[in-house]
């Protein structure tokens, strides 16, 4: 019975700690509030995290399984097509961004580490972000083949990232209380129209290196 205890409260202190780092970042959460939230004290937190730092990264890891686990970007349907990896890879980062349930957590915590980064980064990029971009560059270098250059692969993929690291960051704004220029469609619409975008771009690279 305590030890089942001790794992809800370690559930509610992580799923807090998601919620409000994605909210106001690392810097502006505090231990405090997150205990309060969780309904726990903050001897909880040290007991079962250590420190604010290690709860951080916990909850990012927790907040990646949580993404991944709803809007999976890996096409599991065998004998897919790169075009259509590359569709659902697209579809599925949308829909982690524009989620309004835990799935969107990762999305906002990583975009919160962009504009103020913390220890943390080089773990984002390493561990979490690197994960989804050898999927991304399974499928853009095999839709490139391997006449086109590295650089131009890696130059490809990271203007496709870039368009829904736009939505990204614009959905932070909203929350931040700005109001962007662009009034934005459903989030459908966008994904289908990166991948429609990158696809026409994708092939003109492919005609100019086979010309």
């Amino acid at each position: 019975m305590g030890v089942a205890k001790e794992q809800k409260t370690r559930g509610r202190l992580l799923q807090a700690a998601m919620a409000l780092f994605a909210e106001r970042g690392f810097e502006k959460t505090t231990m405090v509030a997150i205990s309060e939230r969780a309904e726990a004290n903050v001897a909880a937190v040290n007991y079962h995290f250590g420190d604010k730092q290690a709860l951080y990264v916990a909850a990012l890891r927790a907040a990646f399984a949580e993404a991944n686990a709803s809007f999976p970007v890996l096409l599991a349907e065998e004998g897919a097509s790169p075009e259509q990896r590359l569709r659902h890879h697209i579809a599925a980062l949308i829909s982690q961004i524009f989620s309004p349930s835990d799935a969107g957590y990762l999305c906002r915590m990583v975009a919160r580490e962009f504009a103020e980064p913390t220890f943390a980064i080089d773990m984002i990029f390493s561990e979490l972000i690197s994960q989804n971009q050898a999927q991304m560059w399974n499928a853009v270098s095999s839709i490139l083949g391997s006449n086109v250059p590295e650089q131009q692969v890696h130059l490809a993929m990271v203007s496709v990232v870039a368009q829904f690291q736009f939505y990204n960051f614009t959905r932070l704004i909203r929350e931040m209380g700005a109001t962007p220029v662009l009034c934005l469609p459903d989030p459908e619409t966008i994904a289908e129209h990166i991948y429609q975008f990158s696809l026409a771009g994708l092939k003109g690279m492919l005609e100019a290196n086979t010309q």
